[in-house]
């Protein structure tokens, strides 16, 4: 059972997390333009309630003015009006500027921040590892920042503007609804500025009832974002997999699981629907009643001659807004449920990566190799040990399937998790490692060739020298070229162009892990000596199940 304690602690928690991941920002190198424009959009907002205090009294008179019937102010006060809409109007328009330029500052620091975070120190591969990794952490980076930003200030200068209205309007109501006075218990009862008391109770009984209904939404929102994010990404994983569908008649597989997780977001989605259906309706009749309750409650004063129209009129205008302002818990409810939800998750994957550790390989060395290493698979099954070697020239590395040939190559990079032990390797800048499956960026061959580098640091007659050694000259004509060259080319191309990236970029230790399996006997001989010719000072150290693999 929760209580209430475990409630306020639960959320002091929640609160201090949402705190440590807003205050980098604030003192990070942009922090003196950003606490300027706070500044200004914090002063404005004072303004808006201001100049709605001063749209109160011209209402007052206004109506007070039709009452007495002074129809020669008429015009005067009409002109009164069009100044306060045009100061109103640019004034909102000023600040809703203001508030936009510094959300997408705000916005591009922490996704910078985060991208930072998560793609430094191998965290990247080793996320995924983790015993609750995070889901879709794409969405988090592109979509939670956004909606974090957004809501956060939305919300807190709402806030700050509802308790400015707050303090300007209980004066006025204040002062306009007088003191209350009956007879009761054998006693005489005055209470002053009564309608202030009444608008306090109405707001806090309206509240607890919010909280009541809508309770769930938090939870709910969370799970929507969950498996909405679940469902784009089986999709985009089956749009980029097509062909091995396609091959394997997988189509009908794909649809059912793709039905499956949208079924999830459609039960969850009608939940959802259910709890905010309950939460429109109670917030719908609760403001719709507090529009006609101030005019109920000051009846009573102007029935007596106590308040003009006018005065009756800012009254309830009055009302209407100390008890809006009471009721900001009821009216946020909903976004404040989903900017929990949002929070939440950008807290968690924040904790999540600060959690990894660098795996960067510990001692950096002229040589790679290892010291006392054992590799482990992620169930803890022994997969490799060895007390010390260092790699000294080209190796090949042979063994059955599954005995961790590639998993020592991944430790190797300082990728790997799960081991014991120190890894050696030189200056990254000096090695290159090619997988089984490379990774093709969307851009043109000639920034593939150069990457990771920017496509500048090689002139194309190098990158085109490059691509004719590797047996690909039928794509020279096609060097700065935009497209998407993962589907286009086949595997045998593929790690062919990966073999033109490495005489391209001469790194002085290659780790090729299974990189020529695609290719036919013949053309992997070739290769393997276009790579020993060309790069004699390359050091190359090779995983193949190849039985003619050259050492």
């Amino acid at each position: 059972m929760i209580t209430n304690s475990s409630r306020w602690q639960q959320w002091r928690d929640f609160l201090a997390r949402v705190w440590h991941l807003t205050l980098p920002y604030w003192r990070s190198e942009e922090k003196w333009s950003a606490r300027l424009l706070l500044g200004t959009i914090v002063a404005l907002n004072y303004l808006i309630v201001e100049l709605a205090v001063w749209y109160s009294n011209w209402n007052r008179d206004f109506f007070n003015l039709m009452d007495e019937e002074r129809w020669g102010d008429f015009w005067m006060m009409l002109a009164q009006f069009a100044a306060i809409m045009l100061v109103f109007t640019s004034v909102d328009l000023l600040e809703d500027y203001l508030r936009r330029t510094l959300h997408i500052r705000w916005r591009r620091w922490l996704t910078l921040d985060y991208l930072e975070r998560w793609l430094s120190g191998r965290k990247l591969y080793r996320q995924q590892f983790h015993p609750e990794a995070t889901d879709n952490p794409d969405q988090r980076i592109s979509n939670d920042i956004h909606q974090f930003c957004e809501r956060t200030m939305a919300m807190s200068l709402q806030l700050l503007r509802t308790v400015t209205s707050l303090f300007s309007f209980t004066i006025i109501l204040w002062n306009l609804s007088g003191s209350l006075e009956f007879d009761w218990a054998d006693s005489h009862w005055v209470i002053p500025g009564y309608m202030v008391w009444v608008a306090l109770l109405y707001s806090v009984f309206g509240t607890w009832i919010t909280h009541k209904v809508a309770r769930p939404l938090a939870q709910l929102n969370f799970q929507q974002e969950h498996r909405e994010a679940d469902f784009r990404f089986h999709l985009m994983r089956v749009r980029e997999h097509a062909e091995s569908v396609m091959l394997q008649q997988g189509e009908s597989a794909e649809k059912k699981r793709a039905v499956n997780l949208f079924g999830k977001i459609w039960h969850n989605w009608n939940r959802l629907t259910r709890v905010k259906l309950q939460f429109s309706a109670m917030n719908s009749g609760y403001n719709e009643v507090a529009r006609i309750f101030p005019y109920l409650v000051a009846a009573p004063r102007m029935m007596s001659g106590a308040l003009q129209l006018g005065d009756m009129m800012q009254t309830a205008t009055g009302f209407y807004r100390v008890q809006e302002a009471f009721s900001w818990f009821v009216d946020a409810y909903e976004q404040v449920s989903e900017w929990w939800a949002v929070t939440d998750r950008l807290i968690s994957f924040s904790d999540q990566i600060d959690g990894l550790e660098d795996t960067t390989p510990e001692q950096p060395s002229d040589l790679p190799g290892w010291s006392s290493l054992t590799l482990s698979d992620p169930q803890q099954k022994l997969l490799f040990s060895a007390p010390e070697l260092f790699l000294t020239g080209h190796t090949l590395i042979r063994g059955p399937s599954g005995s961790g040939k590639s998993t020592l190559m991944r430790s190797l990079a300082g990728l790997w998790p799960f081991h014991e032990g120190q890894v050696h390797l030189p200056d990254h800048r000096q090695c290159m490692f090619v997988p089984q499956k490379a990774y093709l960026p969307h851009a043109t061959l000639s920034e593939i060739l150069c990457y990771p580098h920017p496509s500048g640091d090689w002139s194309d007659d190098e990158c085109l020298s490059a691509l004719k050694q590797a047996e690909l000259p039928h794509l020279t004509e096609e060097l700065n070229n935009n497209q998407n060259w993962q589907q286009r080319l086949s595997g045998g191309e593929t790690q062919r162009l990966m073999i033109a990236r490495v005489l391209l970029q001469k790194p002085r230790w290659l780790f090729l892990d299974e990189a020529l399996s695609a290719l036919d006997e013949d053309s992997r001989h070739r290769l393997e000596q276009v790579l020993h010719t060309t790069l004699p000072d390359t050091k190359v150290v090779m995983i193949s199940h190849q039985p003619s693999a050259s050492q």
